[in-house]
């Protein structure tokens, strides 16, 4: 397997070093899932991700993972949704904007098809392939391409017509959830908004 060519990667700088608020929903065939909110410095790096894509047009405001987020062993950032997209965009699994649209049609995985590294420094992660049947490389630049797997099947599943009604998206303005996991200030953004439109 080719390495990937390290004037390809383009890592993506954060300051940000606090875990994603995260929900715990239960047992699925015996593996505690939870759900990973995404903050506001989060959406920020997703829309830069996505070429200036405003990531609010997805209308995903968290996403379901296994286990709790976890600090790179590198520098310090914790495990976020955006180290998959990273991940799958600088290994050529999808481009931006066929994730971007995926993610808008509700077409999200639950399995990892690939190892996850971190948007921040390229370093491997905890989150790991089906089975760990990657390998394992410990940096980005030491892991090959991968085959695009799912773009495939979800090309095949859109041809043969299973398509559902566009659903309005859901637009926060203000990013809902701030770097603290709370919801405060998008509240009182909106509250505001709604007295200057009643007066």
């Amino acid at each position: 397997m080719d390495a990937v060519q390290k004037a390809d990667i383009q890592t993506i700088p954060t300051t940000f070093r606090k875990p994603p608020p995260t929900k715990f929903l239960g047992h699925e065939d015996g593996q505690p899932f939870y759900r990973w909110y995404i903050t506001e410095d989060e959406y920020h790096r997703l829309c830069k991700v996505f070429g200036g894509r405003d990531f609010q047009e997805t209308g995903i405001g968290a996403t379901l993972v296994v286990g709790q987020p976890q600090p790179c062993k590198h520098c310090g950032k914790y495990t976020e949704f955006i180290d998959w997209v990273w991940t799958a965009i600088q290994r050529k699994v999808h481009t931006a904007d066929f994730m971007f649209e995926a993610l808008k049609d509700g077409r999200q995985s639950k399995e990892n098809m690939h190892d996850v590294y971190c948007s921040r420094c390229g370093t491997l992660t905890d989150c790991r392939s089906r089975n760990n049947a990657e390998g394992g490389a410990p940096n980005i630049l030491l892991a090959g391409p991968l085959q695009n797997y799912d773009r495939t099947k979800s090309y095949s599943l859109q041809a043969s017509g299973a398509t559902s009604p566009p659903q309005p998206m859901p637009r926060w303005g203000k990013w809902w959830l701030d770097d603290e996991g709370n919801t405060a200030a998008w509240r009182n953004s909106v509250q505001s908004a709604a007295a200057e439109t009643s007066q």
